[in-house]
C-alpha cells in the first residue's frame, strides 16, 4: 500500500499571514520609536547643591557668680520662653539656664562681648583664667561638631537630676563639652541642637556605626546627657546664651561652665553662640549666591 500524500494543514497559510503582519508592525514600531528617541532633546542631569558651611561665632565671658551685670541684667533681656517649658525645668534642675536674644544687649554687656569679638585670635577651649575667649566654628549642615567648654580635668564629680531622681558619678580624665549640630532653614534662620557631654577615661578603640557603615574610632568614652539637649532656631542676628544657675555645687551646669579650681567655685562662664550669616537651606539656595555668601563668611574668619 502506498502512503497517503502529505497535505499541509489548512490553518498554515493563516498562521503565516499573521506572522507577516505582526513582523511588519514590530518593524514599524521599532522604527518610529528609534526616530522619536533620536529627535528628543537630551536632558543634562541637574547637579545637587553642595552643602554650605555654617559659620558660628562662640564667645565665652568669665564673670563672678553673683555679678549683677552678667546675672540679672543679662537674663532680663534673654527670652527663655524660646525653649520648651519641660526643657527649661530640666535645665534649671541641673544648674543650667538658656535662652535667645533677638534685640540689643545692655551697654555694659555689649561692650564686654564686643571686646571678645574684636579679638581676632581663637582658642580651642575656654580657660578658667581667661576673662574673654572667642572661637570660630565651621560646621557642615547636620554634621556633629564638638565644642570644649572647660579645660581637661583629672577628676570631675557631677550630679544629675532626671525624672525626679538624682544620681552622680566621678569622671576621671574628664573634658566637658557640647555636641553641636547646625542646620539652615529656608527663611534665613539657623537651627541649633546642643547636647552636653563628658569625655572621660583612657583612650580606647571602638566600632561606631554611621551612614550604614561601621568605622573604627579611637577616643575616650562619652557620657551623653540627652535629657538636657537644647533645640532652638536662631533668627538672623540672634544670639543663644547658656549659663549656670543657682549656687556653686556639683551640678551639670558647674561641670560645663563653672570654674573647677580648688576652693569655692565663685566664677563661671557665660556661653554665647551666634551665626555669622543668614542660614539658607541648600534646596532653596542658588549656586552663585551660596558661593558668594561663603566667601563673605570666610572673610570674617581669621
Amino acid at each position: 500500500m502506498q502512503p497517503l500524500p502529505a497535505r499541509a494543514p489548512r490553518w498554515l497559510p493563516l498562521l503565516g499571514g499573521m506572522l507577516a503582519l505582526t513582523g511588519c508592525r514590530l518593524v514599524g514600531t521599532s522604527a518610529v520609536t528609534s526616530h522619536t528617541l533620536a529627535d528628543a532633546p537630551i536632558m543634562a542631569p541637574q547637579p545637587k547643591p553642595a552643602p554650605r558651611t555654617i559659620h558660628l561665632e562662640v564667645l565665652f565671658m568669665r564673670c563672678e557668680r553673683h555679678d549683677t551685670s552678667a546675672g540679672d541684667l543679662l537674663w532680663d533681656v534673654v527670652d527663655e520662653q524660646a525653649l520648651d517649658a519641660d526643657v527649661r525645668r530640666r535645665l534649671n534642675a541641673n544648674g543650667l539656664r538658656a535662652g535667645i536674644v533677638t534685640g540689643e544687649l545692655p551697654a555694659a554687656l555689649a561692650e564686654r562681648f564686643a571686646a571678645a569679638g574684636n579679638d581676632t585670635s581663637t582658642t580651642d577651649i575656654a580657660g578658667v583664667d581667661a576673662a574673654l575667649a572667642r572661637r570660630l566654628l565651621q560646621v557642615l549642615p547636620g554634621k556633629r561638631c564638638e565644642l570644649v567648654t572647660a579645660a581637661h580635668l583629672p577628676s570631675l564629680v557631677m550630679m544629675e537630676q532626671s525624672e525626679g531622681e538624682v544620681h552622680g558619678a566621678t569622671y576621671y580624665d574628664a573634658t566637658p563639652q557640647l555636641a553641636i549640630e547646625a542646620r539652615p532653614a529656608a527663611d534665613g534662620r539657623v537651627r541649633l541642637e546642643l547636647v552636653p557631654e563628658i569625655k572621660h577615661g583612657p583612650v580606647e578603640k571602638s566600632w561606631v556605626g554611621e551612614d550604614g557603615m561601621f568605622r573604627l574610632e579611637t577616643g575616650q568614652r562619652r557620657h551623653r546627657i540627652e535629657h538636657l539637649g537644647i533645640d532652638v532656631s536662631l533668627p538672623s542676628g540672634g544670639l543663644l546664651l547658656i549659663g549656670c544657675d543657682g549656687e556653686a555645687g556639683a551640678s551639670v551646669g558647674d561641670g560645663l561652665l563653672g570654674d573647677q579650681a580648688d576652693g569655692p567655685r565663685s566664677t563661671m562662664r557665660v556661653l554665647a553662640i551666634r551665626p555669622l550669616a543668614r542660614g539658607v537651606d541648600p534646596v532653596f539656595a542658588m549656586p552663585t549666591a551660596a558661593s558668594n555668601d561663603d566667601d563673605e563668611a570666610a572673610a570674617v574668619a581669621p
